[in-house]
């Protein structure tokens, strides 16, 4: 069942991303980068790095902003996220979520998520707080992974999502196909869109067959404004 679920989800990553669903759980892992433009307007203002590595049965995802052009004047901050867990065929399952900004420790978190005793604990600012765990849960990380684990798109789908300092529910809603041009090339892609709210911003993402990560996200602020993610380059299991 793993194969098969794999082959859907990753089927063009590479030959040993498939073959570590057949291979024990000694096989070497699996990694692949995948690299984004950020702009705002018509202003590049950042690069994302993303990496998926998958060993066996668990993933790990690390992802690095760093800020370009005029953004990097006024902007110093690098921010690392990760997310990592276990896997199934309803997707990835977090277990732990990380996220650091390199001039304001201060403003770090981590959450710990466990699905046995059905828990998250979160830890910022000097204090740490609990909360039950619901089913389906995903990190702001994996959240955007999990749509390539949908073998049809549902009209609606309501997702608890954490930023590792609580977890609220996010209605995302199935918008149709579009082909896209973008420095990977044309590609054919899923979107589904969040609404933005007066209290948190919207997103739209386009996933496709061929990468495990978006090829696009835009956030559109809670105050207007938006900001704009392309996939510009992968790099799978290092070739």
């Amino acid at each position: 069942m793993m194969p098969n679920l794999k082959r859907t989800v990753y089927q063009t990553l590479c030959a040993l991303l498939l073959a570590s669903t057949l291979l024990p759980a000694v096989a070497a892992p699996s990694q692949s980068t995948f690299t984004y433009s950020v702009s705002r307007g018509k202003e590049v203002i950042g690069e994302i790095q993303e990496t998926l590595t998958i060993d066996a049965q668990r993933y790990k995802l690390e992802s690095k902003t760093i800020p370009l052009g005029v953004a990097a004047i006024f902007v110093k901050d690098t921010i690392l996220m990760s997310s990592e867990g276990g896997y199934s065929v309803s997707g990835f399952q977090p277990e732990r979520f990380e996220y650091h900004r390199s001039t304001k420790p201060n403003k770090d978190v981590t959450a710990r998520f466990d699905w046995t005793g059905k828990t998250a604990e979160f830890s910022y600012e000097g204090k740490t707080e609990s909360q039950a765990l619901p089913e389906l849960l995903q990190d702001r990380l994996s959240a955007l992974y999990h749509f390539r684990f949908l073998t049809k798109p549902p009209k609606t789908q309501t997702l608890p999502v954490s930023n590792g300092k609580k977890i609220e529910n996010q209605l995302f809603k199935y918008s149709g196909e579009e082909t896209l041009t973008l420095p990977i090339g044309k590609i054919k892609a899923i979107r589904y869109e969040r609404e933005r709210t007066p209290d948190d911003d919207g997103i739209t993402l386009w996933i496709n067959d061929q990468w495990a990560a978006p090829v696009k996200i835009v956030v559109t602020g809670k105050k207007g404004g938006q900001t704009e993610q392309v996939l510009k380059r992968a790099k799978l299991d290092g070739r």
